[in-house]
């Protein structure tokens, strides 16, 4: 008889009551990767479903695609989890709507652009990412130059300064641009 899963089961070694950002850090690449995988390999079943006799198709569709799209959809639910949870970890509180990040005492409003940057960033912290990727994934626009790029992270990086946060986005030739959060930081405690 098959397994009865949980929609929301854990994978092995997560624990989301940790209290180290760097955990959460973790579990968001795991999951981003996890997701990555799944949409290719719906694509490609997509792109073979025509190729498929007629009476195959609908077993696959009804089978393989639905359980690959269920989950989808529990990746990312997790993958939204680990997110949350790491600005919390992190102290940090985020306005979607106003695109308000706050610390402590402290607030900044972010431009669109500036927001999907630092989102972005976080998310892949401490991971370095080159230029023309982070146009194409934080700002899905590749035609943009990247001294728009260069910019944008300047007025992060001032913004950031003035929250005093503990993280800066850094820079390594070859390797592109991350957000470093400072490792002497404790986690908060609650």
């Amino acid at each position: 008889m098959g397994e009865t899963r949980r929609p929301d089961r854990l994978l092995e070694g997560e624990d989301p009551k940790s209290l180290v950002p760097k955990d959460a850090r973790h579990w968001i690449a795991v999951y981003r990767e996890m997701i990555t995988f799944k949409d290719d390999l719906l694509a490609r079943i997509r792109a073979q479903l025509s190729s498929l006799p007629v009476s195959a198709r609908q077993d696959v569709l009804d089978n393989d695609v639905a359980l690959i799209e269920e989950q989808l959809r529990r990746y990312q639910r997790r993958l939204e989890y680990w997110f949350a949870r790491q600005w919390e970890l992190e102290g940090l509180q985020i306005d979607y709507e106003n695109r308000i990040i706050s610390y402590r005492e402290r607030s900044i409003v972010l431009s669109k652009r500036e927001f999907q940057l630092l989102v972005f960033l976080t998310t892949r912290s401490p991971v370095y990412t080159k230029p023309n990727q982070l146009l194409v994934q934080a700002w899905h626009d590749s035609r943009l130059p990247e001294e728009s790029l260069r910019t944008y992270i300047g007025k992060v990086r001032a913004k950031l300064a003035r929250l005093k946060v503990g993280a800066e986005i850094k820079n390594r030739p070859r390797e592109g641009y991350a957000l470093i959060f400072d490792n002497q930081k404790k986690p908060p405690a609650f």
